[in-house]
């Protein structure tokens, strides 16, 4: 299973996304400045400053597997404080409307950073933006004109400097809580996976001890039934009791069959492997885990052109196998049931359908629960779809259910697996 990343995974992804919108927007800005509003721009300064900025941003981009986030992230927004100062202080100073964008800084440091690291960026933000004031630098028009001058144009500034600053801080903290809610899911999932593993622990503990404490029994009960049969004169009109001694090994016999499958549906498909298994040979390997009659009414509709696929094998075929009976078993008309393997980007998606009564709604919704079974008693424990649930998530796959009362069932298990061609 892949592991969840952890709280500031995302925050470095997403800050280098925006280091390179935001470079996007640097140059737009100085180009619509020097060809719009004819400004006199110190190229020499504005260059080596987003040419730093580009190149640390490819740099992490191609390091960020290997990098500390935190530290990569703090050691960003240090030097775009740095760079931004070095920009604002040739290019106005103080009187630059685009100071603004310290703020987004300070936002930044607070969501990515910890408490003690977001007040020490507050702390440099507010050195730097200090040290404007000390600018000699005045952003003039190459007629001689000072913007910095002009109140109408530093308010438009203003306007355009918080439009840009709301955008970046809408998108980097929209983007953070999508990640954060797409993480919030995957720990639910996570929680619920556990529950249910927990439960297949308990499933199989109780199996195991379920089979330790009746075998003894059992085997008394099967060898007196054996005697009493055997003691059993006929002739003597004792017929009855030889009967009822059968009819007591069956039962013990039964009850052991019934333990043993327990303990084999409990523990046989832990720990397997990946093998290759071609799909054109799975309805042979599938014979030996069906009852003939309910291997007979299968029909396969396997994929063209035909492909191997890597999976725990014994874990697969009972996990059809348990699909096929519960179809088989719905419809006790005798009609086909049909077993279709399609290959898609998903992976491998196993179908099963059959013509059978169909359930509810509500009783699908329940279906796969430990020990839920809308069979007879004594006819199912109701653990055959929970371990083919169980397969799916191991597996990182799903199980899909469609049914309709009075026209079938449709059972899908899809699972990712790598495929070949033969």
């Amino acid at each position: 299973m892949t592991p969840l990343p952890t709280v500031f995974d995302p925050g470095l992804r997403w800050l280098i996304h925006l280091r390179w919108l935001a470079l996007a927007g640097q140059l737009l800005l100085f180009s619509a400045g020097a060809w719009l509003l004819g400004l006199r721009l110190p190229l020499g300064v504005l260059v080596p400053c987003l040419a730093i900025t580009a190149a640390s941003n490819a740099l992490v981009a191609w390091k960020r597997e290997s990098l500390p986030e935190r530290a990569a992230c703090a050691v960003l927004l240090a030097l775009d404080t740095l760079t931004l100062t070095i920009l604002l202080y040739w290019l106005g100073g103080a009187y630059n409307p685009f100071t603004a964008f310290y703020l987004l800084h300070i936002a930044m440091a607070s969501v990515l950073l910890p408490a003690l690291w977001a007040w020490i960026g507050v702390a440099l933000c507010g050195i730097a933006y200090g040290l404007l004031f000390y600018s000699p630098h005045k952003l003039v028009s190459t007629v001689g004109l000072s913007c910095c001058d002009d109140a109408g144009h530093h308010l438009q500034g203003m306007l355009v400097a918080m439009i840009l600053v709301g955008v970046c801080i809408a998108f980097f903290i929209g983007q953070l809580k999508s990640l954060l809610s797409r993480r919030e899911s995957e720990l639910t999932r996570m929680r619920q996976m556990a529950a249910r593993n927990e439960k297949f622990a308990s499933m199989a503990t109780l199996a195991a001890g379920v089979a330790h404490e009746l075998a003894t029994p059992l085997g008394t009960i099967a060898i007196l039934s054996t005697d009493l049969a055997r003691h059993a004169c006929p002739q003597c009109g004792a017929a009855a009791p030889a009967e009822d001694a059968r009819l007591i090994r069956s039962e013990v016999e039964r009850c052991r069959s019934i333990l043993e499958a327990l303990g084999e549906e409990a523990t046989q498909r832990i720990g397997e492997s990946h093998q290759p298994i071609p799909l054109t040979g799975l309805p042979e390997r599938l014979r030996e885990f069906l009852r003939p009659g309910f291997f007979r009414r299968l029909v396969f509709d396997l994929p063209d052109p035909p492909l191997t696929v890597w999976v725990p094998p014994t874990a697969l075929l009972q996990s059809l196998a348990v699909l096929v009976k519960n179809a088989c078993e719905a419809d006790p008309s005798s009609q086909p049931v049909l077993l279709k393997i399609a290959v898609s980007k998903e992976g491998v998606t196993v179908t099963v359908q059959d013509h059978g009564a169909g359930m509810a709604p509500e009783v699908v919704e329940r279906v796969g629960e430990p020990f839920f079974t809308t069979k007879e008693p004594g006819q199912g424990m109701g653990l055959g779809l929970f371990l083919v649930r169980m397969f799916a998530e191991r597996m990182g796959g799903r199980v899909d259910i469609q049914s309709r009362p009075g026209v079938g069932t449709i059972l899908a298990l899809t699972f990712p697996a790598h495929c070949e061609s033969p």
